[in-house]
């Protein structure tokens, strides 16, 4: 095996791939959910059940969730709570260093070859996200099951907040006909 076959496969056995759903109300990966609430505390707390550390603040994370905007992006909410997710992720599989192929549904500022180390309920996370995917969230959910629809479909994605509606022809999303309402099961 060559040298650079060698670090291929030593990078493959690094590289994780986290998903994440940043909803308003919660926040999903495969194993956990948690509520979409990051809360800066004033100093280091004594228990660290869920709490974020990061560039030397103290971060609660879940409980009561965060108002909602109109942008996911306005401030660093989250970016802390994806650093949640991928620890959470990250420690269910064993791991505290990885190289990460983040897969998000939906666009997200600060992200690509960024490196980054924090803490998460005191463990330290050394975090290379090597690679982002975005994806329209409805198209995440059925991009696998492409191949199986006929000539046209139309995708409804029902959040908390807000309800997406996506057109499928010829397996391919039709833009122009996309359409997100603020219409979601909370303020139905």
């Amino acid at each position: 095996m060559t040298k650079k076959a060698r670090r291929h496969r030593q990078m493959e056995n690094r590289l994780e791939i986290i998903a994440i759903d940043h909803g308003w109300s919660n926040i999903k990966t495969v194993n956990t959910v948690f509520s979409t609430a990051v809360n800066q505390i004033a100093n280091e707390p004594g228990i660290f059940d869920n709490i974020l550390q990061y560039e030397g603040k103290f971060y609660s994370v879940g409980g009561k969730r965060l108002e909602v905007k109109d942008s996911k992006v306005t401030d660093e909410s989250f970016y802390l709570l994806t650093l949640a997710a991928m620890a959470k992720e990250l420690k269910i599989r064993g791991k505290n260093s990885a190289d990460v192929f983040l897969s998000v549904g939906l666009p997200l500022t600060r992200f690509g070859a960024e490196k980054d180390n924090f803490k998460f309920e005191n463990r330290t996370y050394r975090v290379n996200i090597i690679k982002v995917s975005v994806f329209p969230q409805c198209y995440a959910a059925v991009a696998d099951k492409m191949p199986q629809y006929d000539r046209k479909h139309i995708v409804v994605d029902i959040g908390s907040w807000t309800m997406d509606l996506m057109t499928i022809k010829n397996m391919k999303p039709e833009l122009s006909e996309c359409d997100t309402r603020p219409m979601g099961l909370i303020t139905c």
